[in-house]
């Protein structure tokens, strides 16, 4: 049984939940971290977009002459 009486100091009352509750939302909040930087990778460096492959150089357009 708990001993309800007596008065809990501030070191006590920070030592955890026995249901593991700060545990559960660290790995939530690792695990959305990760999902969440996966879909920003695949949004922005996945894709084979205009933007991330230019056209190539004329070959065939050059300076006037002098």
């Amino acid at each position: 049984m708990r001993n309800t009486d007596k008065t809990l100091t501030p070191t006590d009352v920070s030592q955890g939940s026995p249901r593991r509750l700060n545990f559960r939302v660290l790995v939530q909040s690792l695990l959305l971290a990760v999902i969440a930087a996966a879909v920003l990778y695949t949004v922005f460096y996945a894709g084979n977009t205009d933007m991330s492959t230019p056209d190539p150089a004329p070959l065939n357009e050059t300076a006037p002459g002098p």
